[in-house]
């Protein structure tokens, strides 16, 4: 059963140790996902759910989708220059097993190492929880992602684990002139669409603002989190906004729920 759900940004610098001292404004981010992760109700696994890197619509191919006991999975910041900052941690395989049932083209259960987004979410996380990491297309439509969403409750309600959810919260990277996007017309009330969506629980209107959309603001969040709507639809978990703040030109979304 699906016991919580969580919504924290994938920034590697909310990663303990990634630095000695967070930007201006970082350290509230890190304070509000600490707290939200750490009032998830205990779970024997927990599902990442992160955009892919490659932005298409057919998922790439990978090896452990049956993720059998004993399976691992390897996080690491290497590609942001800080190889020492990695773990590897099990596969929850039957929960995994489940996921990839339901999922169909729309999500993929990773395996080896992993793309940054996830591997940021399993190191947030930490060792001590089995996880099934599972990216999503960025193109895929609203429907299709929230389909899989409820299709990935309902597999996992079938079985005896309880089961918690984790999704990437990035949302627009084109807010200010310093963005990697620099200034996106438009960006800033995107991300409160957004926010106020998320928070009000109306994941319809989270649902309007679409792939294109996310895509234009360079949201790589809003595909995971429009997964998370149909796992909290199916699940009848209602999520709240903690925080949402802006520090580095990229929008960082918190939230948590029950």
């Amino acid at each position: 059963m699906i016991v919580g759900a969580a919504i924290v940004p994938t920034t590697p610098l909310l990663v303990p140790g990634a630095t000695v001292r967070l930007p201006s404004g970082l350290a509230r981010v890190g304070d509000a996902a600490c707290a939200a992760l750490c009032a998830l109700p205990q779970a024997h696994a927990v599902v990442l759910l992160a955009a892919d890197a490659g932005g298409t619509d057919s998922p790439a191919e990978a090896g452990g989708t049956d993720s059998p006991a004993g399976v691992s999975v390897a996080a690491s910041l290497a590609g942001f220059g800080r190889a020492d900052l990695c773990a590897t941690v099990p596969v929850a395989g039957a929960v995994a097993r489940r996921v990839a049932g339901a999922g169909g083209r729309s999500t993929l259960v990773g395996a080896g190492f992993l793309p940054p987004g996830l591997a940021a979410l399993v190191l947030l996380v930490g060792a001590g929880v089995p996880v099934v990491p599972v990216t999503v297309p960025r193109c895929a439509s609203a429907g299709a992602l929230a389909a899989t969403g409820a299709a990935i409750a309902t597999a996992v309600r079938d079985g005896a684990e309880r089961v918690a959810v984790i999704a990437a919260g990035d949302l627009s990277a084109g807010l200010t002139d310093r963005s990697p996007l620099a200034r996106v017309e438009g960006a800033v009330f995107w991300d409160e669409q957004a926010a106020a969506a998320v928070d009000s629980g109306r994941f319809d209107g989270f649902a309007r603002l679409g792939p294109a959309g996310a895509g234009r603001v360079g949201a790589v969040g809003w595909a995971p989190m429009m997964v998370l709507s149909g796992i909290c639809a199916e699940a009848a978990i209602g999520m709240v906004v903690r925080h949402y703040s802006a520090p580095r030109g990229v929008g960082y979304l918190v939230a948590q729920g029950a």
